[in-house]
């Protein structure tokens, strides 16, 4: 009789036990999951894809990509302001942030941006061309539509 309470009372406990993503700071963390049934969906994925770009710096549409790296809290964004090159962007949350960064001598680039949902992200970033001996600034807004 005993050793059959031990069975129903372990099978109730381990009934109880809530699984879910339990890796705090990913997109659907659950402080109430026990164990972690492998569902955690990193934060940077949403800033993940091929995106359409419409720019006040340029008149054409162009296309970019934005590709995991090897931190999880990190992407690579391809493309930008048309020529520019690759950049590294923080995310967190909502929110990505691109620190200030020299792609070429005397060419400076650093932003900040937001994924607002429906697959869009909108990037607000500023160059800073020196390569003619003088600082000229240029400040850019971009609305990428994942595709």
């Amino acid at each position: 009789m005993r050793y059959l309470c031990t069975i129903l009372l372990l099978a109730i406990i381990s009934s109880c036990k809530n699984t879910g993503c339990t890796e705090f700071g990913t997109e659907n963390y659950d402080p109430e999951a026990v164990i972690n049934d492998g569902s955690c969906i990193l934060v940077r994925d949403k800033f993940l894809g091929t995106f359409q770009v419409d720019s006040d710096c340029f008149s054409d549409t162009y296309l970019r990509s934005i590709t995991p790296t090897d931190n999880e809290f990190m992407v690579t964004i391809s493309n930008l302001a048309d020529t520019l090159g690759n950049v590294e962007a923080r995310v967190y949350a909502e929110n990505i942030t691109i620190e200030p960064q020299l792609l070429q001598p005397f060419l400076i680039v650093e932003g900040a941006g937001i994924y607002t949902g429906d697959d869009r992200i909108s990037i607000s970033y500023k160059v800073r061309d020196s390569r003619s001996g003088t600082t000229v600034t240029y400040d850019c807004f971009e609305w990428c539509t994942k595709l």
